[in-house]
């Protein structure tokens, strides 16, 4: 009897173990911080993160914290970008300001926003060539502003060109040579660089914008989902159970999963999107 214990005990093991290489997600690396709010990735493979207060902590895909910045003047953080080669961006809306910092974390600018021609910024993000994209939701106009020459190069009023929407912009983000609006309730606007409309896609309405090569990237309860922007064709993978409410980025080297308490690092070699 106790024989037969042991091997029933050995099958079922061997079916669990089973089970989960077939999920294809390895363990990761974890990192706990309280209250995340945001996570950018830049191409040397630093993770900026922002929680509540405003404040940047800067890690290794191996988890090692490095550096941090804490702003004099404190306030909610609405986009972090670090995706471009030189620089980090903050933006918010509380403060109407943006922040520009080196990859040290060193501010280089720190401006008011409404001092530019702009009355009531909903969304920015740092663009290609020194442009700052500016949603204006005083007068629905999608602004290019040039932050060295302190100038804004062109309007566009984005209720000419999506005239069925509400506007209700809640995030931008420039990415190979395309302008990507996230409307709330309605998914994503896509514009060229001269914010001419191209076409919309479906987008959950929870997520924040995340690319990887030509998709649009989002994650449901139980799946990531890769949308080609260009095709409108998706890919899906399932996820690992235990995520639950997470945002998602992708890098070369990682999947990284996150929530407000946590990020949770997987290597891309080991998951199911290491041939992607």
């Amino acid at each position: 009897m106790k024989k037969y214990w042991i091997i029933l005990l050995f099958f079922s093991l061997k079916g669990n173990f089973t089970r989960a290489q077939n999920f294809g997600w390895e363990n990761p690396i974890e990192i706990k911080i309280d209250n995340i709010t945001q996570i950018s990735l830049d191409n040397q493979g630093f993770l900026f993160v922002v929680n509540q207060e405003g404040d940047i902590l800067q890690y290794k895909h191996s988890g090692e914290f490095v550096n941090n910045y804490s702003p004099t003047r404190q306030g909610k953080i609405n986009q972090l970008e670090a995706a471009w080669t030189v620089n980090i961006f903050t933006f918010s809306v509380d403060l109407q300001e943006y922040r520009i910092l080196d990859r040290f974390l060193n501010p280089i600018s720190e401006n008011r926003i409404q001092q530019k021609g702009i009355n009531l910024a909903r969304a920015a993000t740092l663009g290609n060539n020194n442009i700052i994209w500016i949603y204006d939701e005083s007068d629905f106009r999608l602004n290019q502003f040039d932050h060295r020459r302190n100038q804004i190069l062109q309007q566009q009023p984005l209720n000419l060109i999506l005239t069925n929407s509400a506007l209700a912009v809640q995030e931008i983000k420039e990415y190979q040579n395309l302008v990507f609006l996230k409307i709330t309730d309605e998914g994503v606007a896509i514009l060229d660089n001269q914010a001419n409309f191209i076409k919309s896609l479906p987008f959950e309405n929870g997520q924040r914008l995340s690319f990887w090569k030509k998709n649009l990237v989002s994650v449901t309860d139980t799946h990531l989902i890769m949308t080609d922007f260009l095709t409108n064709a998706p890919k899906t993978f399932e996820i690992p159970q235990e995520l639950e409410q997470h945002q998602i980025l992708i890098s070369n080297k990682a999947i990284i999963f996150y929530d407000r308490e946590s990020i949770k690092i997987y290597s891309k070699a080991l998951s199911p999107l290491k041939a992607e």
